[in-house]
């Protein structure tokens, strides 16, 4: 055998030991086949007496889009309205507050729940930003997302929205007294064949509008779903439409890469006050005992499967210094 061929052997090993891992940003979160979010609207009371325990019990956040000129100002306030059919509001800013801390999303259903496709531009526009300032002052941060009246709205409505958003909830399945446990289950099932982001729009959960026949059939799905945490990412509307928007802008740059080392640099477009949700970045290396992934001094979290490797992480110009054995 020459020398010559052995040197390009050589090279050739080399050349692979030090080939930089092929990268991916997920879909989704964790790298699952879908995600699906819980929006319940209209601030109605049995959400926050039987819908946040469930969803606390199953350790899920939902998204809560509110009426802000209809809240409750006292709980016996919102005890007494409760039993109206369309009891909007019986939900007080202090338990929504307390829903907030919890990790729930308070976003915004407008002020008074016009049909917005029969108001005025300028009437619109009033009806988001009260809303807008409303939550921010009771809650503490303006909401992200929106939810139309009547899921009503036209071009130029969700252009407005978009001023003061960063997403409106724009498709949905409704529940309601025909929603089941196996039907829900099923529609979870199919949104991981589609690998889609699936939303849920709910009202009442034992009583009033669009109720289900049975809250249960709701708790029932709920741990339905944490059996399936490892294909479907559950969280709020506003996390999930920030990560696609993120997604879709990011870009990775490798700096430099040797062997069981990588550097790189996870940067976006968008405003980082806004879109913080962290992306996950895949590594396609299999065998990985062991990992690390430093940021500006700091650890990132980090995941090892069977055939990748998955770092959390928002955009930022800040490189990012990945290890691994």
């Amino acid at each position: 055998m020459s020398r010559l061929f052995i040197l390009l052997v050589s090279a050739l090993v080399s050349t692979a030991a030090f080939a930089q891992p092929a990268a991916r940003i997920a879909r989704f979160a964790g790298d699952r086949a879908a995600a699906i979010s819980y929006t319940l609207d209209d601030g109605l009371r049995d959400q926050y007496t039987i819908a946040v325990p469930m969803l606390n019990e199953a350790g899920f956040k939902g998204t809560f889009f509110v009426i802000a000129g209809r809240v409750s100002e006292t709980v016996a306030d919102a005890e007494h309205r409760k039993t109206d059919k369309r009891a909007w509001g019986t939900i007080t800013w202090p338990e929504l507050k307390e829903m907030a801390a919890q990790g729930h999303e308070i976003s915004s259903h407008t002020w008074s729940h016009p049909n917005l496709t029969k108001l005025t531009p300028a009437e619109v526009d009033a009806e988001l930003v009260k809303a807008r300032d409303a939550i921010t002052v009771h809650i503490g941060r303006a909401p992200l997302t929106l939810a139309f009246p009547f899921n009503a709205r036209t071009p130029e409505i969700e252009a407005a929205a978009l001023k003061y958003h960063v997403a409106f909830r724009s498709y949905q399945l409704g529940t309601g007294d025909k929603s089941t446990a196996a039907s829900l289950n099923a529609w979870a099932d199919q949104q991981v064949r589609d690998k889609s982001w699936g939303v849920i729009m709910a009202h009442g959960i034992s009583y009033g509008y669009a109720a289900f026949s049975d809250p249960e059939n709701f708790r029932a799905h709920l741990h339905y779903m944490k059996t399936r945490a490892a294909d479907i990412w559950v969280d709020t509307f506003a996390n999930i439409a920030c990560y696609e928007k993120e997604r879709d802008g990011a870009k990775v740059t490798v700096s430099s890469s040797a062997p069981g080392s990588v550097v790189y640099v996870l940067s976006g477009q968008l405003d980082p006050a806004l879109y913080d949700v962290p992306l996950t970045l895949v590594f396609d290396i299999p065998g990985v005992k062991s990992a690390r992934a430093i940021r500006a001094n700091h650890e990132l979290p980090v995941r090892i499967t069977k055939a990748s490797l998955q770092i959390d992480a928002a955009p930022s110009p800040e490189p990012i210094t990945v290890t691994w054995q």
